[in-house]
């Protein structure tokens, strides 16, 4: 064999090409949201005071947008509302990323929950809104006032539309929604040290579009040390929304922003492929050691029902999921925080989560439980006679849940049988106590018997972009 040699300066442009290879996926976004911008400002605006909290009304300019030649409000500004427990024990801090609109020019009151949260955990809490700033008006765009999907799609077309371009990426709203949830602890650290509370790290959770936007704060941020992603089940985008198609044979009504804007029609290009890479969370995960607990319902009218299955077992470190059942994209009705609480609450106080481990083979869901554990097991499942279907659009809340009894070897199986016509889908969800007031609730990933697909793969009509070979 011949031996290889190489110059020193070769060797460093080399090194230096890798590395520059390996970090230009996140690079983007960490240099927008790290790149002064003179209109960030804030101003507290009100500060009231209860029989053991104070609760601080912030407003917040978290930067500009864009210009005025392409948008008709560059400035993005938001509402931080942040609860301040008399007694502050811990010095990490809950940030919820929320929506909301521009419209509504009073100050953010603190939830019931915020307050709940705050006093049970000994800890400041905080809820920061208009993520994204909305609505917005785009020059030479026949659609007023976009807000949510309507307004990110809007942008991504434009960067599809001008070959996903480095210099456009600034289309990419998930960029200032990033930057205004990190100019918000930033905010919470000085307001904190204003009244002699030092904040050092950030627990963030956030649901849909703010589920997504928790991630990406994840990534920029070394202040947080955890997340809880809510109702953002589409990590691996690619094979998940294959799977989307293939399960339904159409778009679900509610990515209807998207498809209008032709972005599906993008979907197999170099160009969506670049989009991805940029913004998708999947795109970061081995970057995330940090705890992450993600909970999704199971009737979500916009994500397929078993999506775990293409990014849950490439996450690292500790990791949690809950499928909340009967659960849509709103949660509705179906969703208790109480987890929520007890883990963030164990994230604080280094409390550790009792162990369980789960795994799927074949038709059956397997759980294995630390015996130390104090816990209680259900099994949920639910039946569509005719297609591989369990929004609840279509089939309700219809899921039902049955007790199982506890077994010497704290160990369990789920059998999802195949029915007589159509899918059946079935998980374990185990409740643990905390030794809080709210136990831990978690469940394994959901599983559709037979696994089988009753629509062939999709394929544009009017394919756009570069195609991938």
């Amino acid at each position: 064999m011949k031996n290889l040699i190489f110059s020193t300066p070769l060797i460093i442009l080399i090194i230096l090409t890798i590395s520059n290879c390996e970090k230009s996926n996140n690079n983007h976004l960490k240099d927008y949201v790290y790149t002064k911008d003179p209109a960030f400002r804030y101003e507290i605006v009100q500060i009231d005071s209860a029989k053991s909290w104070k609760e601080y009304r912030i407003k917040m300019v978290s930067g500009t947008w864009l210009t005025k030649n392409e948008v008709n409000n560059t400035e993005w500004w938001h509402w931080i509302t942040i609860v301040v427990p008399n007694k502050t024990l811990e010095t990490e801090a809950l940030l919820i990323v929320g929506g909301g609109s521009s419209k509504k020019k009073e100050p953010l009151n603190a939830s019931e929950l915020l307050i709940n949260i705050a006093l049970e955990t000994n800890s400041i809490v905080a809820e920061i809104s208009n993520i994204p700033f909305q609505p917005l008006n785009f020059s030479n765009d026949s659609k007023d006032d976009r807000y949510e999907d309507d307004l990110i799609a809007y942008g991504w077309k434009k960067f599809l539309e001008g070959g996903a371009k480095d210099k456009d990426v600034e289309w990419l709203a998930r960029f200032p929604m990033t930057r205004a949830v990190v100019r918000g602890m930033d905010v919470i650290q000085k307001v904190g040290d204003n009244i002699n509370i030092k904040i050092n790290e950030f627990v963030i959770a956030g649901a849909s579009k703010r589920g997504w936007t928790t991630w990406t704060t994840a990534v920029v941020d070394d202040r947080v040390i955890a997340i809880v992603p809510i109702v953002i089940d589409l990590l691996n985008v690619v094979p998940s929304f294959d799977h989307h198609w293939r399960c339904y044979g159409e778009w679900s009504p509610a990515i209807d922003d998207y498809v209008n804007e032709g972005i599906t029609d993008w979907m197999g290009s170099k160009e969506y492929k670049r989009l991805l890479q940029i913004v998708e969370p999947y795109s970061f995960i081995d970057q995330l050691s940090i705890p992450k607990f993600l909970i999704n319902g199971t009737g979500d009218e916009f994500f397929v029902t078993d999506s775990w299955q293409f990014y849950w077992n490439k996450l690292i470190g500790e990791n949690f999921l809950q499928y909340v059942p009967n659960g849509n994209h709103g949660l509705t009705g179906s969703y208790n925080p109480g987890s929520l609480i007890a883990f963030y609450n164990a994230i604080i106080t280094n409390r550790n989560i009792p162990e369980f481990n789960w795994y799927v083979s074949n038709d059956s869901i397997y759980l294995d439980v630390d015996s130390n554990a104090d816990y209680t097991i259900k099994s949920w499942q639910a039946i569509n006679e005719n297609t591989r279907d369990f929004r609840v659009d279509v089939i309700g809340k219809s899921w039902t849940s049955d007790e199982i009894y506890k077994t010497a070897n704290d160990k369990y199986y789920l059998h999802v049988s195949k029915p007589a016509s159509g899918y059946k889908a079935g998980l374990l969800e185990i409740t643990i106590d905390s030794g809080t007031n709210y136990p831990f609730v978690f469940t394994t990933g959901t599983l559709i018997s037979p696994n089988s697909y009753p629509f062939m793969p999709f394929e544009p009509l009017t394919p756009k972009g570069k195609r991938i070979k």
